[in-house]
């Protein structure tokens, strides 16, 4: 005999799940256009709220304050369309491990990097600025930058794991020329204020890590 109570009880508690799942992602979509659009101080729950269609009980009972919401903003920015796994583990960097040679890897890189800058860098300027005046988000832009350069070791020793690096150069200054030329904030430099493609900053990245990385043919 089928137990139709118990099929019902999953049925419901996998459709709440769902639902929970669409209004956490229409929260931080709507937060996201918030933040980028009218900044920290611009940026109200109420405001979020009303952009998502909940109400602003339902975002602090998920996020608790605009703190974490930006936290949880900038997660999902930077894992783009795989929200559920950290970035390490995403195909862009796994390609990058297995590439053939450092070149290739340097090009994955320059590649992947410029996709993810592209979607977090405008949300970085916000963090940045709001580091200013408020403590929290202080300790999140510096976590967040902690974070970038515990990810380029990765990258690093990928690269130093196929072959020797420039005159010796070890695989903590290796990080360090990445997580400077990789930065959010020359990012916009070069492609808001400069007014480069973001093609083109993945080629001069290309170009920039090879000529500082690699030992010269």
């Amino acid at each position: 005999m089928v137990d139709t109570v118990k099929q019902k009880r999953k049925y419901a508690s996998t459709r709440r799940a769902g639902q929970a799942a669409d209004t956490r992602d229409a929260v931080i979509g709507a937060a996201r256009e918030q933040f980028i659009a009218v900044g920290w101080q611009g940026t109200t729950i109420a405001g979020v709220a009303r952009a998502a269609g909940v109400s602003n009980e339902t975002i602090y009972a998920v996020f608790g304050n605009k703190q974490v919401l930006l936290r949880a903003v900038m997660e999902r920015s930077v894992r783009r369309t795989d929200p559920a796994v950290p970035l390490l583990e995403q195909a862009g960097p796994r390609a990058i491990a297995a590439a053939a040679d450092q070149r290739a890897q340097i090009a994955l890189f320059a590649e992947d990097i410029t996709g993810v800058l592209g979607n977090v860098a405008q949300l970085m300027a916000v963090v940045r600025a709001a580091a200013a005046t408020d403590a929290e988000v202080a300790e999140l832009y510096q976590n967040l930058h902690d974070g970038r350069r515990r990810n380029l070791a990765f990258v690093a020793k990928a690269l130093s794991d196929k072959g020797p690096l420039r005159d010796g150069i070890t695989a903590e200054a290796a990080t360090a020329l990445m997580w400077r030329l990789a930065s959010p904030e020359l990012f916009l430099l070069m492609t808001d204020v400069e007014g480069l493609k973001a093609a083109s900053y993945a080629e001069w990245l290309t170009g920039a890590l090879v000529d500082g990385l690699l030992p010269a043919q």
